[in-house]
């Protein structure tokens, strides 16, 4: 595979507006950005729908079956291979691709991750890491987005070892401020995973930990990265979603009641766009899946083209980084902080 072009895995049958968002997402990319996109899907709804000449970066791998959004993690799914998602990961196995993206289903992504890939070494779960927007439009690195939901203290200060990392390799971000999210500010506060988590990251010295964080300071960038578990990181995601939502449809009501709400949204018109813009997680593409070994982003399954556009972009700058080899390199000498 050539370094300076980065060859994405895109499971064109994974999320809710599949296979329509995936191949629009595709012909909003451009020859000069170094991209190769493969679509692993059923040919008889993607082939007809895309222009493969006019978009020649772009290639179907043809694989009938595919996961639902519906669908339960047990041993039956485990074991069926035969699908769009594994295809779409194997392809980052067999080193014919650099990174794999689906919107599918986040549990079954995340299984066939682990077991496809497996994990980097001192690595005991993976994490998603997501970026988040904030007060200053710069975003924040938010683990985990739902993928450790019964998390013990060492993953977490796995994950603040590895958002760490990240945020320096990927982001260009120097010294990174890490904080545990948490009920209070206090080392004293919350339960026993945060208390001892607390306690984890303010001995680990190749982490800038800050303390805790609470959830009215999430959006404020006074941390860079922030470390939760995955039950409480993915119900923060939904609810950070819905209030965005409300918010929008409020304040265009609100709008809507007066002449003069109507003429002065005529003049604010690109502020609000640009609000718009910066809230939207679309903005943000998807998340990275920290631990496997290999490059894996895990979008949202309502994604719109322009999310999976922005998700392959996000596949290309932690590729162009270097991160992954970095990351394993990294890990391999500090497994005795991690006991």
């Amino acid at each position: 595979m050539s370094t300076k072009e980065s060859i994405i895995a895109l499971d064109g049958m994974g999320g809710d507006n599949a296979p329509f968002s995936v191949i629009k997402a595709c012909e909003m990319l451009s020859c000069s950005e170094n991209i190769k996109i493969i679509i692993v899907g059923d040919e008889k709804q993607i082939k007809d729908k895309i222009n493969f000449e006019k978009y020649p970066f772009v290639t179907l791998e043809h694989c009938e079956k595919s996961i639902k959004m519906d669908n339960k993690i047990n041993l039956k799914l485990f074991k069926e291979k035969d699908n769009s998602m594994v295809r779409t990961i194997s392809l980052v196995k067999r080193g014919m691709a650099h990174c794999a993206l689906s919107a599918g289903n986040t549990a079954a992504f995340v299984s066939y991750s682990i077991s496809e890939l497996g994990l980097i070494k001192n690595i005991a779960r993976p994490a998603i890491a997501l970026l988040m927007p904030d007060t200053t439009g710069r975003g924040i690195i938010f683990i985990d987005g739902g993928a450790n939901i019964k998390a013990k203290p060492v993953h977490l200060i796995q994950s603040a070892v590895m958002g760490t990392l990240y945020a320096e390799y990927v982001f260009g971000i120097r010294n990174p401020r890490v904080a545990l999210l948490n009920r209070g500010e206090e080392e004293t506060k919350g339960d026993e995973l945060r208390r001892e988590s607390f306690a984890l990251m303010s001995e680990n010295r190749r982490i800038n930990f800050i303390g805790n964080i609470e959830g009215h300071n999430i959006f404020t960038q006074k941390a860079d990265v922030i470390i939760t578990d995955g039950f409480t990181g993915n119900v923060v995601l939904k609810v950070s979603e819905g209030v965005t939502r409300a918010f929008r449809t409020i304040l265009m009501k609100e709008i809507q009641k007066s002449i003069r709400g109507k003429v002065g949204v005529f003049f604010i018109r690109n502020i609000l766009k640009d609000f718009a813009k910066k809230a939207d997680y679309a903005e943000y593409g998807g998340g990275l899946l920290l631990g496997v070994d290999g490059i894996v982003i895990i979008s949202h399954g309502r994604s719109s083209p322009r999310a999976i556009y922005n998700a392959i972009r996000l596949g290309k700058r932690i590729v162009s980084s270097g991160f992954i080899e970095k990351l394993k390199k990294d890990m391999e000498t500090i497994q005795w902080e991690m006991q």
